[in-house]
């Protein structure tokens, strides 16, 4: 994927890195080879960056640091949208298996004392990323955190609401069904589940027969008081955490007198502004009755999934 949830990752990644006690990141893709895509799509390994410093500066090691690792899985020659990876899943996590081990070994040696050093924790981000990371996690008996960035059950609902296709038209594109399999298993191997919204959890994750909104509260206050839960296990929800960004390579303009008085040339008041009008801006013009409001800026295809109307209507009436 190409798409908004991979910069999140790879910031994500990046900023693990750079935290005070993880030594490594490893963020693993799918390695492609094709003219259809970038030549750095078929790279094996690519630094994102090299982790914290010490107190005098200098890395703390060879292998520190945030990593995009490619596994080849599927035709290593064609790009292919994420509904037709789900049949090559055990292909990726068989690869990703074998790296964790040879790195394991190669980290013991360098940080371990000679000691194999084993992942902390393993992070699958949406549905078939934590279908591969459960299998990863119970494989080596390391912990697992789920982030679904979108859901499978929520987005067939809302599918069938706009009546343009019926629910076997929707399986066979979006391969629907398979994906809210993966996300169940998801829910039950993870140990956490990281969500954007209180809506995410009530309204989303509270459609799967893995999370149960009061059950998940009820077990969780059992066991803060050492109460017995008859075997019961929901993974804890966590506090919202928005999504973030790394603004610290943008450069923000100050609000200036200059600046205010662009401001105004733009919307044909007095002065004179020091650059040319865009072409597009007598177009835009024509929607906006009041120019001074604040203006949202919504990127995405033009996919009716993509929800702008929403967005449209919500901005509209507020």
């Amino acid at each position: 994927d190409t798409g908004g949830q991979i910069k999140y990752v790879v910031e994500l990644a990046k900023a693990l890195a750079k935290m005070p006690g993880v030594y490594r990141v490893d963020l693993f893709t799918r390695q492609i080879s094709s003219p259809e895509v970038d030549w750095s799509y078929g790279e094996p390994t690519e630094t994102l960056n090299t982790g914290p410093e010490d107190g005098d500066g200098a890395d703390l090691g060879e292998s520190c640091g945030a990593y995009i690792i490619r596994m080849p899985f599927g035709p290593r020659d064609k790009y292919l949208r994420k509904e037709l990876l789900w049949p090559h899943l055990q292909e990726f996590v068989d690869g990703a298996l074998a790296h964790i081990l040879n790195m394991s070994k190669v980290l013991g040696e360098q940080i371990g004392g000679g000691h194999p050093v084993w992942p902390y924790v393993i992070h699958g981000h949406y549905a078939d990323a934590g279908d591969s990371a459960a299998l990863l996690s119970g494989a080596l008996n390391v912990p697992m955190v789920l982030t679904g960035h979108s859901l499978g059950r929520n987005k067939l609902e809302q599918l069938l609401k706009q009546g343009r296709q019926s629910k076997e038209d929707i399986n066979s594109t979006y391969k629907i069904m398979r994906r809210i399999e993966a996300e169940e298993l998801s829910l039950d191997a993870a140990e956490l589940v990281i969500t954007s919204t209180k809506q995410e959890i009530d309204e989303q994750w509270g459609l799967y027969d893995g999370f149960d909104v009061k059950l998940e509260k009820v077990l969780r206050a059992r066991a803060r008081r050492g109460v017995n839960c008859h075997g019961r296990y929901m993974p804890r929800m966590a506090v919202v955490i928005p999504p973030g960004m790394d603004f610290s390579n943008v450069i923000a303009q100050e609000d200036t007198a200059e600046v205010d008085g662009e401001l105004v040339a733009l919307t044909n008041g007095d002065g004179a502004s020091p650059k040319a009008l865009p072409p597009i801006w007598s177009e835009v013009m024509r929607f906006l009755t009041n120019p001074h409001k604040p203006m949202i800026l919504a990127l995405s295809r033009p996919d009716p999934k993509k929800n702008i109307t929403t967005l449209v209507k919500a901005f509209g009436e507020c």
